[in-house]
């Protein structure tokens, strides 16, 4: 089993159980002590809830939770989720009233609930329409995806001096919902795991995590949910000519880099060999029809090299690694949901410290592609890790379409803030493919430009290119260096996630540390062009 960081089990009922220790209901502000909306809950329940909202007691605002006794039993409570106003209720809003359960469940000391799901009419904001092509059935979904990603808390470095509060019980979660909703459950499940797996990698340590320790995490995954793929160490990466993530790495010799390469065929593709199963370092192969290329940066710990960062807060450079770790999360699940499509994920791996071996402003690299470039900041190194990955992964696969995920600027989270990631794009179809799918999940996307006047900016007196020419529009220089490393016509987006990668406050999704974004955008994303083709 994969680590998700979580301590839920999930069953599916058709009715009402009696062994739970709570049960929980949702209404909307506009919700009458008779109105229709409350037909989905039994009986005796309904009775209860109408006098609730008739006493006013229950006012169903936004994540409002009130809790009731029911019948005078100590260890049996009714608990109202507030869903807000019915004209504005959307997939979200399902989805945060389901965390806002999960948050509810410790506080009131219960290790059993009982989920009865509100009605969702099709016609809602979000939900199914002819634009959105969403599965009727999404609701119990995203139920299920908001109670595990708020029951995530990060606790394998608790230890013996821990209160016992510090450490997660299990909660068994039932889901009351009629049959048909049992696949929309599982696939939940499934997503909500997966985004929490990156997570959990996400946040483990420098002394836990670095690239010859994420490629044998990923070697792990590889076997659990029967990905393909390849590693390639720093020998390879030499004789390959890959400058960039090599001069990056140069600074750990004990750590050194790797390119780590998961692979889903998807079905009807078949196995490489005769039916034997396609074990990680085969080399590949080229399918018909060309895979979609997914790239994350894997920086397993940043100190930014020479150009060093501020001692405060440096500890977060932990976080460096979340763009690879939403590609590994979504390799998972685009597995484990057998989505029919041919998808490789690329993550990127290099440590950037200090040491009498690192790169240093000033030092003139070739990348795989044979750009050169001037390094004029040791700590604008998540593009030249990248810049490699991108150029082999397209010459290799000669993939359909490119995403890559990247914590790459400050820049972004100045202009963003750290509700939105930034996205630049060649290629207007697969941006609106991925606003489309970023809506459908509420992971909140903004497309910045593609501009020939900051290739200007980037020109380099001695290479061909800088790795940083300075603050002035500093996440359009990303992306526009990265572009050098994308062959014309190939449809290429790129995310700059630095402002939504992790959080340091509690959020009703998120608790404090990695947040696994991009990860639900990538897997819808990657279903619906499965669907398309």
């Amino acid at each position: 089993m994969i680590p998700t960081s979580t301590n839920v089990s999930i069953q599916h009922k058709t009715s009402l159980p009696n062994n739970t220790e709570a049960i929980a209901v949702f209404v909307h502000k506009q919700t009458t002590a008779n109105d229709s909306d409350l037909a989905v809950i039994p009986d005796e329940i309904r009775k209860v809830v109408s006098r609730l909202i008739g006493a006013q007691v229950v006012t169903g605002k936004s994540n409002e939770v009130q809790t009731q006794l029911l019948d005078g039993a100590k260890s049996r409570r009714l608990i109202v989720i507030g869903l807000g106003n019915r004209d504005k209720f959307s997939l979200e809003c399902l989805r945060e009233g389901a965390a806002t359960l999960a948050k509810a469940g410790p506080k009131l000391q219960i290790d059993s609930v009982a989920m009865i799901l509100p009605k969702t009419p099709s016609d809602m904001p979000g939900f199914p329409d002819a634009k959105h092509k969403l599965p009727a059935d999404i609701a119990p979904q995203v139920a299920v995806e908001g109670f595990l990603l708020a029951s995530f808390r990060y606790a394998e470095y608790k230890g013996a001096a821990s209160d016992e509060k510090d450490k997660p019980g299990m909660i068994a979660l039932t889901i009351v919902a009629p049959a048909a909703a049992k696949s929309a459950i599982d696939r939940g499940r499934i997503i909500a795991d997966a985004q929490n797996y990156a997570r959990t990698i996400a946040s483990r340590p420098g002394n836990n995590i670095n690239p010859p320790a994420l490629a044998k995490v990923a070697q792990d995954l590889a076997k659990e949910a029967g990905l393909g793929g390849r590693v390639l160490d720093e020998k390879q990466m030499a004789r390959l000519g890959m400058g960039g993530i090599l001069a990056v790495g140069s600074g750990s010799s004990a750590t050194p880099p790797r390119m780590i390469v998961l692979e889903h065929k998807g079905s009807g593709f078949g196995v490489q060999g005769s039916g034997k199963k396609k074990r990680l370092g085969a080399e590949p192969r080229t399918l018909n029809p060309e895979p979609i290329l997914l790239v994350g940066k894997s920086i397993t710990f940043d100190s930014g090299g020479i150009s060093i960062k501020p001692a405060e807060k440096m500890g977060q450079m932990v976080f460096d690694k979340c763009g690879g770790m939403a590609v590994l999360g979504a390799m998972y699940a685009i597995a484990k949901l057998k989505l029919p499509i041919h998808v490789v994920g690329i993550l990127s791996s290099a440590e950037n410290l200090l040491s009498s071996k690192s790169y240093r402003p000033g030092d003139l690299l070739r990348m795989y592609n044979g750009v050169t470039v001037e390094v004029t900041n040791t700590d604008a190194e998540g593009r030249l890790v990248l810049g490699d990955a991108l150029a082999w992964g397209i010459e290799t696969y000669k993939p359909r379409a490119v995403v890559d995920l990247a914590t790459l600027t400050g820049g972004c989270v100045v202009a963003l803030g750290t509700t939105m990631a930034g996205v630049m794009c060649n290629n207007d179809q697969l941006f609106d493919s991925l606003q489309e799918s970023a809506d459908n999940t509420a992971e909140k996307i903004w497309r910045l430009p593609l501009s020939q006047d900051v290739n200007e900016l980037i020109k380099s007196h001695f290479a061909d290119i800088v790795n940083s020419a300075g603050k002035w529009a500093s996440p359009l220089q990303g992306g526009s260096f990265l572009s050098h490393f994308v062959p014309e016509g190939t449809p290429w987006a790129h995310f700059d996630i630095a402002g939504v990668a992790d959080t340091e406050k509690e959020l009703l999704l998120y608790t404090k540390g990695a947040t696994g974004w991009g990860v639900r955008t990538l897997i819808e994303w990657v279903s619906a062009t499965g669907n398309s083709r």
